[in-house]
């Protein structure tokens, strides 16, 4: 099992939002109601990155082609694959993505 990745959340932005580099490659990483979310940072659909996508709630819309997913749980809303996605959880000024 690897080794957590640490997120300071200030590191997020404004948006709530940032990517991070893992041995998975690129991880987007969210707060969304002072909740953690992780998935994989390319859309199943065509590899576009989810980070710039739209958050309501716990989902997540791809920007490029609307494909939905919940964050929660990486299942597919609106498509046909559900995203890969990664134990997440706000640890004092962090985020810690579990992979």
């Amino acid at each position: 099992m690897s080794a957590p990745v640490r997120v300071p959340l200030e590191a997020l932005g404004p948006r709530g939002r940032t990517v991070v580099e893992t041995e998975v490659g690129p991880v987007a990483v969210f707060l969304v109601d002072g909740r953690a979310h992780a998935v994989a940072n390319r859309c199943p659909h065509e590899g576009n990155p989810l980070v710039e996508g739209e958050v309501a709630g716990g989902v997540l819309t791809c920007l490029f082609h609307l494909w939905r997913f919940d964050l929660e749980s990486g299942a597919c809303l609106f498509g046909d694959a559900p995203v890969a996605r990664y134990e997440a959880a706000v640890e004092g000024c962090e985020i810690v993505v579990r992979l």
